[in-house]
């Protein structure tokens, strides 16, 4: 029998560093954590304090394997022959030699879930033809090529941009154009909650021939050649998804220096996929997982880890409820 691979998620780590749990080495559990956990960890102003507690717990990282092509492959591998100092080292040294900006997308994620303001969102296609010059700047081929169809697309991103200026980020217009008036997606529970909310907006995509896979990211019309959508690349749209609908969402997916913890819970949600258990603090991204993993047919169980919350915490998890 296979021993059981429990995923954790980076507030779990953060508990332990507190002292609010005890976590230990164990026979029977296999503790995992992923990349995603080096980007939250490397945002840390003491990154070593967080890979200490992976390394006193054995921790082993979990890791989605690519083909030849650098495409997913619908499965993940545990690296079990390296400590997490030395996984964490290999990932530093590896975005060191691609100078690429994570965060330029930001702009257009907290827009379309109504946050955000025009500045950044109009400096995209500018800062995306910087970003593709730059990342092939060392290339032994003639760039010209390259110039011009950077070119071409610059005023395509533009226009849309412009667009969606244009429509505003009212994200109660948006939730309301996808028949949901009254919010009430926010307040879904109980079982099938994925097919709920399709229940609630596909009136309003029955023209569209748009099915619930789709709406939710799980089998895009453009595949970008892939054969089959990968699931954890379904995970990952369709949390998106869920930040505009307003399910299980935070005020923080509508703020620039937040999004990328919202980005890195999505990524959690899909790399416990692969696992027997994912642990968290965060009650929304618990439920938002039983959510996904139910609609999936996904055996991983989301369980919350909860200390006692003082009065003042209350208060602020309920203020981030959107």
């Amino acid at each position: 029998m296979s021993i059981p691979l429990v995923y954790i998620d980076q507030n779990i780590i953060g508990l332990q560093l507190q002292g609010h749990i005890n976590l230990s080495k164990r026979d029977d559990v296999i503790w995992v954590y992923s990349k995603e956990h080096f980007t939250e960890i490397k945002r840390a102003s003491e990154p070593e304090k967080y890979l200490d507690v992976l390394n006193n717990i054995d921790a082993t990282m979990l890791d989605l394997i690519f083909d030849e092509n650098w495409k997913i492959t619908g499965e993940a591998r545990l690296v079990n022959d390296l400590t997490p100092f030395e996984n964490y080292q290999n990932y530093i040294e590896a975005i060191a030699d691609v100078e690429f900006d994570e965060t330029i997308f930001d702009p257009f994620q907290v827009w379309v879930n109504g946050g955000g303001d025009e500045g950044p969102l109009k400096e995209l296609s500018e800062n995306l033809a910087d970003q593709v010059l730059r990342l092939t700047s060392d290339l032994p081929f003639d760039r010209t090529e390259m110039a011009n169809k950077v070119a071409t697309i610059k005023p395509v991103i533009d226009s849309m941009v412009d667009e969606l200026i244009s429509n505003g980020n009212d994200i109660k217009k948006t939730r309301a154009a996808f028949g949901d008036e009254k919010g009430t997606i926010g307040g879904v529970s109980g079982e099938n909650q994925v097919a709920q909310i399709w229940d609630i907006i596909s009136p309003s995509m029955e023209s569209s021939g748009v099915s619930c896979d789709q709406f939710f990211g799980f089998d895009p019309v453009d595949k970008q050649g892939y054969e089959l959508w990968p699931l954890y690349l379904g995970i990952i749209g369709c949390n998106a998804v869920m930040d505009i609908l307003g399910f299980q969402a935070e005020k923080k997916c509508r703020k620039i220096n937040k999004i990328q913890n919202v980005r890195s819970d999505a990524s959690h949600i899909g790399m416990g996929a692969y696992c027997s258990a994912i642990l968290s603090e965060d009650k929304r991204l618990v439920k938002r997982a039983k959510a996904i993993y139910e609609y999936k047919n996904i055996d991983t169980s989301p369980i919350l880890i909860e200390k006692t919350a003082t009065k003042s915490n209350q208060q602020t998890d309920n203020a981030s409820a959107d």
